[in-house]
């Protein structure tokens, strides 16, 4: 299910007609949610900077993170800076297109949109245990994620899904203070994306965990800076409503809002 790109790195969209991709992937959207057949909730994303990606060079190197989730050494590749200006307070991302292209492009593309200003973070998972993870999902499927179907139905889907990546390729893992793209299946990844609050090496690809497909979630950046923003709103209450069983207990009561999101110099 790989491209037989040099790099190896993605894996590709399932294929529909153009129609069908525009017409009726908020129909699939809602369909998925309503089987509630992942942790994650996919919607549409963007698919043109696959073949702008392709220029940019495959090779990364390691990198390292302090014991609260943001960097403390500069990343040996570019990275590009990214502010989300929350209601709680700032956090900076540092995204790296060099080891992600696909998916560093994709974010990079809605946040140049806009379509991230008036965006939330709407789910907080904790880690109490070996089947658990301790995440924050964002985005701009907070009514779906609490089950308002005619949300779906009102909205328009900004950008078209992007290829999957794996963190085999990238090297850049599910471990505290990493940003990675939600997904359904391999290749539905949009404008939904969670921060990773804890190490969850079970979002990995490869990982052999019961209930998960093994291809991972597509990893693209770390937090740079506002961790403790992050940790603070992971402990705000999590009891709103929602129709997804494998959610409950971990849907914002009050979604936090995305003022602002922009890149920085």
């Amino acid at each position: 299910m790989r491209t037989a790109s040099g790099c190896d790195r993605a894996v590709r969209p399932a294929a529909r007609p153009l129609n069908a991709r525009r017409g009726n992937v908020w129909q699939h959207a809602a369909v998925a949610v309503s089987k509630a057949r992942s942790v994650f909730v996919s919607i549409p994303a963007f698919a043109g900077a696959v073949a702008a990606a392709a220029a940019i060079a495959c090779a990364g190197t390691a990198r390292a993170a302090s014991a609260d989730g943001e960097s403390d050494v500069q990343p040996a590749d570019p990275v590009v800076r990214v502010v989300f200006e929350t209601e709680r307070g700032d956090v900076e991302i540092g995204v790296e297109p060099a080891r992600a292209p696909i998916s560093a492009a994709n974010f990079l593309a809605y946040v140049d949109a806009g379509h991230y200003d008036g965006a939330t973070i709407y789910r907080a998972a904790q880690k109490s245990g070996p089947d658990t993870i301790g995440i924050l999902q964002g985005g701009l499927l907070a009514a779906a994620m609490s089950g308002d179907g005619a949300y779906l139905d009102r909205a328009t889907p900004p950008l078209p899904p992007v290829a999957h990546e794996t963190t085999r390729v990238t090297g850049i893992p599910n471990e505290r203070g990493t940003i990675a793209l939600a997904r359904m299946e391999p290749g539905t990844a949009a404008s939904e994306f969670f921060f990773n609050m804890s190490d969850n090496p079970e979002l990995d690809t490869d990982a052999n965990v019961p209930g998960r497909d093994g291809f991972g979630y597509a990893t693209f950046g770390r937090v740079l800076g506002g961790i403790d923003v992050l940790d603070a709103i992971q402990r705000l209450p999590a009891d709103g409503k929602t129709t997804i069983e494998r959610v409950k207990g971990q849907v914002l009561s009050e979604p936090v809002v995305i003022r602002r999101a922009y890149r920085v110099p």
